[in-house]
């Protein structure tokens, strides 16, 4: 997949049924069969047909139907791993809540004492202080509307689509404004993921290239569509409906509102520049995988239908004339008693098998869903590699998925800035925050199997090396500090209880001056006489040393 570029900055309504008929044609049944093969439909096992079946046209003695579906076994068995490799991808990477948000923390004393910063102005200090509180506005601000937004969840949907198409498109809008030609003081931000396969961006011809436009289609009923056109400035709406007498596409022009803003509102998420997800590279694995299951299950098939070989006898007179409906009369017999009778004693029944090559399959299926894991860069968690493994070695199994969760993430911040850059500008259009959105700093972290004791044992050594709390804290899983503000702030308070305080101190300072003042009253002893050392009594009979 590429970007889709234009020269125009306004398309006429002749372009906007263009660029969709051609991203029907040309685009949109490649996304629909990955879609497929994420949700275990995968197309090419589900559309294999008989091979050798006859058919309708073929001259024959067999009922046709009976043949296909009975004598013919034909199992059909998609393996969803698609659908596998996708869950272990978004999971690890971009489970709910595990992307997380915080503000870069300037000091003041290094900007201060940097010269190239610093003034003979005292209104130096002043303006870095006002832009750090603007700066940390701008980011509750921002947050707060994450939370609005369920911003984990769409942020999670996001990675999977990228995953599955290797794309995925999200549309930021203001609601709760009732002034649709102004902006409202009460517009909220709202952003929602749209389907690949219903948005077209287009961008321009620079070397950084620029979004241009975007057209949104989805179908509200059969052969209509609603169509958005969305420019820098301002949105179109139509409607896209099939012309009964020529049988092609008109587009029938309808509302337009302004964009607030100021540049296209669609933020494109891409698995990197060549802009491929992880289920394309590997389709014809899975292809594989499907055909050998659904291959060996036909085996199995044919060896429950196993030819019954009778020698010397039949089920039937040779010699009487046969009639109709005999034959059936004696199979059906059989079947229900499943007893010979009156054989001669050459004769013999038994059963034509053909054997089935168990070490073979077993090979096969082991082999090719090891190069599924090994060409997707995505392992198998549940494989024996993982199985009582320590964390060191999960390390070493997991360098080659963390390479691509790496690159991909990458290119996810990328998006992640352009959804805050949007979001900032109708805050900054509404004077409710004035900050810099890029002092905010994003942190991934990974869903990966814990070994709490050694996250235990490495929070002491970095204790006992001098290492602020916040960093011991901060790389613990999120499993088990969710918050990290939060876990120093319980610690502080955990501590604050364990010092005593001024009244407890007081009383001990009473107690302790007390025990001093009873020292000194007291009258001094004589010195131990010759039948004591150290006021203990030494027996008579004892010498003294």
């Amino acid at each position: 997949m590429q970007l889709l570029r234009t020269n125009k900055d306004i398309l006429d309504e002749k372009d906007i049924l263009t660029y969709i008929e051609d991203y029907e044609r040309n685009v949109v049944p490649f996304l629909d069969t990955l879609w497929k093969y994420y949700q275990g439909k995968n197309t090419r096992i589900l559309n294999r047909k008989i091979i050798g079946a006859p058919n309708s046209n073929t001259q024959n003695n067999f009922n046709d139907s009976y043949y296909s579906t009975k004598n013919t076994p034909d199992n059909l068995i998609p393996i969803p791993f698609g659908r596998k490799i996708i869950r272990t991808f978004t999971g690890y990477a971009y489970r709910p809540k595990y992307i997380s948000y915080k503000p870069i923390e300037i000091k003041q004393e290094t900007e201060l004492a940097n010269p190239m910063l610093s003034s003979s102005s005292s209104n130096n200090e002043m303006n870095i202080k006002q832009d750090f509180e603007a700066d940390k506005e701008l980011f509750l601000q921002i947050m707060k509307n994450f939370r609005l937004n369920n911003e984990s969840i769409k942020t999670a949907r996001a990675g999977r689509n990228t995953g599955i198409f290797g794309v995925s498109y999200e549309l930021l809008y203001t609601d709760g404004a009732p002034n649709k030609d102004k902006l409202s003081i009460d517009a909220v931000v709202k952003f929602i993921t749209i389907d690949p396969r219903e948005l077209i961006l287009l961008y321009n011809y620079d070397s950084e290239p620029k979004k241009v436009a975007a057209i949104r289609f989805y179908s509200v009923e059969l052969n209509k569509y609603i169509v958005e056109v969305y420019y820098p400035n301002i949105v179109k709406s139509y409607t896209r409906v099939k012309d009964s007498n020529s049988g092609g596409w008109l587009l029938l022009k309808g509302t337009e509102k302004p964009n607030f803003f100021n540049e296209v509102p669609v933020v494109p998420y891409y698995f990197g520049d060549e802009i491929m997800g992880l289920i394309e590279p590997i389709i014809p694995l899975i292809d594989c995988y499907d055909a050998l299951l659904s291959d060996s299950m036909n085996e199995f098939d044919r060896f429950a239908n196993a030819y019954l070989v009778m020698k010397k006898f039949g089920l039937t007179n040779p010699l009487k004339k046969k009639e109709e409906g005999v034959l059936s009369a004696a199979l059906a017999n059989l079947k229900r008693y499943r007893i010979f009778e009156n054989l001669d004693k050459d004769a013999d029944v038994k059963f034509l098998t053909k054997d089935i090559p168990y070490g073979f399959i077993d090979f096969m299926t082991k082999f090719v869903q090891k190069e599924i894991h090994t060409q997707s860069h995505v392992p198998d968690f549940a494989g024996e590699k993982f199985s009582g493994a320590s964390g060191i070695a999960i390390q070493r199994l997991l360098f080659d998925f963390e390479n691509v969760c790496a690159d991909a993430e990458a290119d996810f911040d990328v998006a992640l800035y352009d959804r805050m850059r949007l979001i900032t500008s109708v805050l900054k259009s509404l004077k409710i925050a004035d900050g810099d959105y890029t002092s905010i700093n994003i942190a991934h972290k990974r869903n990966s199997p814990l070994n709490l004791l050694e996250f235990a044992n490495t929070a002491l050594i970095l204790k006992n090396a001098g290492f602020s709390r916040y960093l011991i804290a901060d790389i613990m899983p999120d499993d088990v500090v969710p918050d990290v503000e939060e876990e120093l702030a319980r610690q502080d308070e955990d501590m604050e209880r364990m010092l005593p305080t001024l009244e407890q101190n007081k009383v001990g300072a009473d107690i302790f001056n007390q025990i001093d003042a009873n020292q000194e009253s007291a009258p001094a002893q004589s010195n131990p006489g010759p039948d004591q050392t150290n006021q203990v009594p030494i027996s008579s009979n004892q010498p003294v040393v």
